[in-house]
C-alpha cells in the first residue's frame, strides 16, 4: 500500500513517512534501531541509521505546516527490549513535538497496555501517550484480540486525536472446544472511556488512570483483565505493570517510584 518512494525508503532504512492529506502525516518508526538484541547496534549505537535525526526533521516540517502526525512502530520505547538511551532521546523528541504528534501506536508485548510521556521540565505534566495494542496471536496463553479507533478527522481544523478505543476478542478455549466447523465468536471486551472511567483519551486522562489504579484495587483488577485479554494470568506484578505504563526509557523509572513508591 506504500507508494514507490516510501517503499524504497522502507527497503533501505525500515522507516518512512507518507502524507495521507495536507492535514495528516503517517510516520513509520523502525524500532529495530533500538532493539537490544540487534547486535549491529554495537557498531552504531548513538542514532542508528540517523533515524532520530530524520524523525526530528519530519516532525519539524509538519509543525511548520500545521500538519498533525501519527506514529506507527513496534517496540514501545520504555520496554526492556529497547535501548534506554534511544528511548530517552525519543522521549525528548515527543516532548518537543507534543503539539504535532497526535497519536502513537505500538505492539510487541502482546498485552493490552499504554504508556504516558511526561514533560522533561515539569515532570507532573503528561504531554503525550502511546497505545500498545493487544495481539491477534495467542502467544503466550492469550485470547486473540484486535483494536478499533475513532479519530477526530475528515474536516478542516480536525485535531486527529484518538477519541475512542474499542477492543474485541474471542475466547480461544471455547473456540477450540467448539471444533473447526464453528467460527469463533468475537465480542467487544471493553471501550476505553466507558469501562475505564475516563473523561477522554488525552494524555492527562491516561496519567490520572495510572494514579487511580495505583490506589484503587478494583479498577486495577479490571484493567488487569483487559491487559491479559480476559485470561487470568499472574506473570507480572502490579508494580511492574503500572511501572511500564509510565516508563518511556528504561534508564529512568523515577515516575514509578513517585506513584508507587520504591520497587519491592
Amino acid at each position: 500500500w506504500l507508494p514507490e518512494e516510501q517503499l524504497e525508503m522502507f527497503r533501505v532504512d525500515g522507516f518512512y513517512s507518507i502524507e495521507l492529506s495536507p492535514e495528516l502525516k503517517i510516520i513509520g518508526v523502525n524500532s529495530n534501531m533500538c532493539l537490544t538484541y540487534n547486535f549491529f547496534l554495537l557498531l552504531e549505537w548513538q542514532d542508528p541509521g540517523t533515524e532520530l535525526a530524520w524523525l526530528v526533521q519530519e516532525l519539524l516540517a509538519s509543525e511548520l505546516k500545521g500538519q498533525k502526525v501519527h506514529l506507527l512502530s513496534h517496540i514501545p520505547p520504555g520496554n526492556d527490549d529497547c535501548l534506554g538511551s534511544w528511548g530517552r532521546e525519543f522521549s525528548k523528541i515527543i516532548n518537543r513535538f507534543e503539539g504535532t504528534v497526535m497519536a502513537q501506536f505500538y505492539g510487541h508485548t502482546h498485552n493490552d497496555e499504554f504508556m504516558v510521556f511526561y514533560d522533561s521540565e515539569d515532570k507532573d505534566r503528561a504531554v503525550n501517550f502511546g497505545f500498545v495494542a493487544p495481539s491477534v496471536t495467542t502467544y503466550t496463553n492469550l485470547n486473540p484480540a484486535y483494536r478499533m479507533y475513532t479519530v477526530d478527522g475528515g474536516y478542516e481544523g480536525a485535531s486527529y486525536r484518538v477519541l475512542e478505543s474499542e477492543t474485541y476478542i474471542f475466547n480461544m478455549a471455547e473456540a477450540n472446544s467448539a471444533g473447526e466447523a464453528t467460527e469463533p465468536e468475537w465480542y467487544k471486551l471493553y471501550t476505553a472511556t466507558q469501562d475505564l472511567g475516563m473523561e477522554n483519551l488525552f494524555p492527562q486522562s491516561w496519567d490520572k488512570l495510572v494514579r487511580d489504579m495505583a490506589a484503587d484495587e478494583t479498577l486495577y483488577n479490571k484493567f488487569f483483565n483487559y491487559y491479559n485479554q480476559d485470561v487470568p494470568q499472574l506473570l507480572r506484578t502490579k508494580y511492574d505493570i503500572i511501572c511500564s505504563l509510565v516508563t518511556t526509557s528504561n534508564l529512568d523509572r523515577s515516575k514509578c517510584e513517585e506513584i508507587l513508591g520504591p520497587a519491592p
